[in-house]
């Protein structure tokens, strides 16, 4: 089973780079250079009185001590990862086309000349040149698409050809996130250029690997040997002093948070040498070794600081004035609500003349994950600096408001002052129904830094009503821990309400969520972790969904996709039908659009089983990832009635008085009863009255009645395909589920989603006499599955005891026998 979710999660490539193999969607997130438009990169002049680095898609400089940096690149791509020559004649940078590559530049520093060291269409990162400014290391995933790490020797500004010096290497099977395939990154020479630093996963079950030394020849990782072992996550960018009698790296060793250690070059104890609740990285030496400029999010966006390695003095170098190397102007834009003329907070996409995107310094730059359009969230009131020419300008917020294009010119004036009016094409609050997400998570080890109150914020841009918070684990540590306290955020509103739930995270049932924990959460985050002492398979989901319910909580599977359950292992659900014949499901996460197109499949097979389960959404967003879903891309809709509040969206949730979507606004009725509801027919049946509207920002081509998973009625649609009403009756046979479905065939704007619109609602039930809902094939392709499981679980080779082994066994054998007697009381 663990395969199926390592390839899940590998073939979701964040950006379309043909050539890049290795690593997922986290690799992208915590290795490659992102497009921030606050300080990235930092490395040092050779004299040690200049600092260069990334910044808002160029390279910047800024002497130690001062406050005005300069820019050095100004191209259509975004460009970071500076490398300062030892002679200080050249930079060599990364520059990201966004697209489809990331190559090798030369900046020569006289001329303010760029040109390139690699080209194609393969990422090519982390320069580094060697002590004599002889050779040039980077990494590289020519020819075959792995994580390898090469050299170029390099004469008075000409490159010679590239040695490589680590080979492709397989784990031997795949590595969650990771594949089987080993990646080499990160290098860094010893002073005398005979070794390199390099972090590889080597022979590591999980994270980005291990610090090795290798000689610097060919098939390196041959003749190297590991220094330090640690779960890592493409952060630890190990550096050799100028001396080289110290290592210096970003570890998160017993801790939420990155910071910098040092440690002897032949491996052993390691030293501490910050502190904090926030991440620090990037680290580079200054020449003579006094000090370390790193990258700090302890503000929540990336800042350079200055660390003096002997005595600790900690200092912000701090960016008051921007010198640019072309014509800029300054575009001030304020967001206000149509209807009453206030500002209000929304998402905005801005792409200037140049063809990147940009944000303001204190605003965070982010990529949509399934668009590819680099946004930011604004409060209302933003001022930017963008080149001269015309831009685009594209402002949202949420499902209920018209969207925004405008296109303005920014000529040599500096100032230019513009105001987007957002009006709502309809206000379902005023009809009882309320939106959120539940399944978000605010901090997971990456590069930028939330609190709940920017998570607020940003829920406001997004107009969501609740966020579903959800802490878990990544790997071995567990994020936002700290924020839990049994009920509301204290920062929540009358507007908004911020709940920190759980998603416990275990890699064969697969991922669950609780929400309204009362109590504590409930531990540990993840079993059949390889290499830990979480390897078991106990305790199972059943056994966490029992603690969760003793405290009131309800509970439920995330994110799965549904398939041939006699197939072993495709299933993301894992223990789903487990939970589900033992009652502890209260909710399953549709998620909306098709790209979790088996999730629906699974639900009606669950509904046609008899059992309740309410339909739910989130987006899965993580939010101090740059590239990630949108907050509240897919979402809930609950009716709680008059008023916002914690404990009636918890109920309704609960009972199913819901809709999912991505975009289109649904709402559904059968006999007056909403989506929850309960109807009572004779035992012939009978016919039912139903109600039916669809309003959308984004075309669909299908809206439908169906009943027991079947569609019995396709509603005509109107406004071309954005509206329908509709009422009418639908024959009912026997008992069994009614549910309204909106579909489209393609992405379509204004949604930004790389998935077709779709919205479901929760189900209506009709009970015809006093049968039970039941269907044989639902019950049987239930047993097939717990039939596959079985076979995993009882094959599995790291149960601690055969008691473990045998509590697990007994669960799915008690599962199967509910799906049996159902599928025999079936007609």
């Amino acid at each position: 089973m663990l395969w199926i979710l390592a390839s899940h999660l590998l073939l979701a490539q964040p950006r379309n780079f043909p050539a890049a193999k290795t690593g997922g969607n986290y690799m992208f997130n915590y290795y490659l250079p992102p497009p921030s438009s606050t300080p990235w990169r930092p490395c040092w002049s050779p004299d040690g009185r200049t600092i260069a680095f990334s910044m808002a898609g160029s390279i910047w400089k800024i002497e130690v001590g001062r406050f005005t940096a300069f820019e050095l690149t100004a191209n259509r791509t975004y460009d970071s990862s500076p490398a300062w020559s030892p002679d200080g004649r050249w930079i060599v940078y990364t520059a990201d086309d966004d697209s489809r590559s990331i190559n090798l530049m030369l900046l020569n520093v006289a001329t303010g000349e760029s040109m390139p060291l690699t080209s194609g269409t393969h990422v090519n990162v982390d320069p580094v040149w060697s002590r004599d400014g002889k050779k040039l290391a980077y990494v590289s995933t020519d020819p075959d698409g792995r994580f390898n790490v090469f050299y170029m020797p390099f004469e008075n500004g000409r490159a010679g050809t590239p040695v490589r010096i680590t080979s492709d290497s397989r784990f031997g099977r795949e590595r969650p996130y990771l594949g089987d395939y080993d990646l080499h990154i990160q290098p860094s020479w010893s002073p005398d250029g005979k070794e390199m630093l390099l972090t590889s996963n080597r022979g590591i079950p999980r994270g980005s690997g291990a610090l090795w030394r290798v000689p610097v020849e060919p098939d390196a990782m041959q003749k190297g040997r590991k220094i330090l072992q640690e779960e890592t996550l493409y952060r630890t960018r190990a550096q050799w002093s100028p001396d080289g009698g110290r290592i210096i790296y970003s570890s998160y060793q017993a801790s939420q948070f990155n910071h910098l250690w040092l440690m002897p070059p032949n491996g052993g104890e390691s030293y501490q040498l910050n502190f904090g609740d926030w991440d620090s990285f990037e680290p580079a030496w200054s020449p003579d070794g006094e000090w370390v400029v790193y990258v700090s999010n302890q503000g929540g966006l990336s800042q350079l600081h200055l660390l003096k390695v002997f005595g600790g003095e900690d200092k912000p170098i701090r960016i008051l004035r921007r010198t640019y190397r072309r014509q800029m102007a300054n575009l001030h834009v304020e967001i206000v609500d149509a209807e009453t003329g206030r500002p209000v907070p929304a998402r905005v996409y801005l792409k200037a003349s140049d063809g990147k995107t940009y944000a303001p310094d204190n605003a965070y730059h982010r990529q949509n994950k399934r668009s590819g359009e680099h946004f930011f969230q604004s409060t209302g009131h933003f001022q930017v600096e963008l080149p001269s020419g015309e831009a685009e300008l594209r402002v949202m917020r949420g499902f209920e408001y018209v969207p925004v294009t405008r296109t303005v010119t920014l000529k040599t004036e500096p100032n230019l002052g513009i105001r987007v009016a957002l009006q709502r094409f309809t206000d379902l609050k005023r009809k009882g129904w309320f939106n959120g997400t539940n399944h978000t998570h605010m901090n997971y080890g990456g590069n930028l830094r939330n609190n709940p109150e920017h998570m607020l914020f940003m829920a406001a841009a997004e107009d969501n009503d609740v966020i579903g918070e959800q802490i878990c684990n990544k790997d071995l540590r567990v994020f936002d821990h700290q924020y839990f306290t049994g009920k509301p955020d204290v920062r929540s509103t009358s507007e908004r309400i911020l709940f920190f739930g759980q998603e416990y995270r275990p890699l064969f049932y697969n991922h669950i969520s609780f929400m309204n924990l009362t109590k504590y959460l409930i531990s540990p985050f993840t079993t059949a972790y390889e290499g830990t002492a979480l390897e078991s398979l106990y305790p199972t989901n059943t056994d966490m969904f029992r603690l969760a319910h003793a405290q009131g909580a309800i509970g439920g599977y995330v994110h799965p996709w549904g398939g041939d359950p006699e197939r072993s292992g495709f299933h993301g659900a894992g223990g789903y039908p487990v939970d589900l014949a033992l009652g502890q499901i209260d909710y399953l996460e549709l998620s909306a659009g098709t790209g979790r197109s088996g999730a629906e499949e699974v639900w009606h097979h669950s509904l046609n089983c008899g059992f309740k389960v309410s339909a739910t959404a989130g987006e899965d967003s993580i939010l101090d990832l740059y590239r990630t879903d949108v907050l509240g891309a897919d979402r809930t809709y609950a009716y709680l009635g008059e008023k916002l509040d914690w404990s009636r969206w918890v109920e309704a949730l609960r009972s199913g008085k819901t809709f999912v979507t991505n975009g289109p606004l649904i709402r559904f009725s059968v006999n007056g009863e909403l989506p929850g509801g309960e109807i009572r027919l004779p035992a012939g049946g009978g016919s039912v009255n139903v109600e039916a509207l669809l309003e959308s920002l984004a075309e669909v081509k299908r809206l439908e009645v169906l009943v027991n998973g079947k569609v019995v009625e396709a509603i005509p649609l109107q406004a071309g395909g954005k509206r329908a009403n509709w009422r009418g009756t639908i024959p009912i046979a026997k008992s069994g589920y009614l549910v309204l479905r909106a579909s489209g065939d393609v992405p379509l704007e204004p949604l930004m989603d790389q998935r077709a619109p779709s919205a479901i609602s929760g189900a209506v039930y009709v009970v015809c006499g006093d049968r039970p809902v039941r269907s044989r094939a639902s019950a049987e392709y239930f047993v097939r599955w717990i039939d596959s499981l079985t076979k995993d679980a009882a094959a599995h080779p790291a149960w601690r005891s055969e008691r473990e082994r045998q509590h697990v066994l007994e669960q799915f054998a008690q599962a199967r026998k509910v799906f049996e007697q159902r599928a025999q009381e079936a007609e």
